[in-house]
């Protein structure tokens, strides 16, 4: 979120712009909204593994992933009274610790 570490499209990465990072110039970006939204996650995470007795200093992450969510429909007006259709794509993000020695 502090926008240190750029993160490389590997997908869908036309029209972007490349940033000077050493010798090779990728195209990239950094995903703050992205990032806020894992590290409410993990705090969530952290919360409940306290709730439930854990040691906080002792947590790992032994499990993260996203999936696809649902597809939210709305529409975009256009001339003539029409409307096309947006779609919002919601994301699933999952992570799952435990405490070690």
């Amino acid at each position: 979120m502090d926008e240190k570490q750029l993160v490389t499209y590997r997908r869908h990465h036309k029209k972007h712009a490349h940033h000077a990072t050493g010798t090779t110039r990728p195209e990239g970006g950094y995903p703050v909204k992205a990032a806020g939204a894992v590290a409410q996650v993990l705090k969530n995470a952290e919360s409940n593994a306290e709730n439930k007795g854990l040691n906080i200093e002792k947590l790992r992450i032994i499990h993260a992933a996203a999936q696809k969510g649902i597809k939210i429909k709305k529409a975009i007006p256009r001339a003539h009274g029409r409307s096309s259709p947006y779609m919002q794509q919601l994301t699933h993000v999952e992570i799952a610790v435990e405490e070690r020695s």
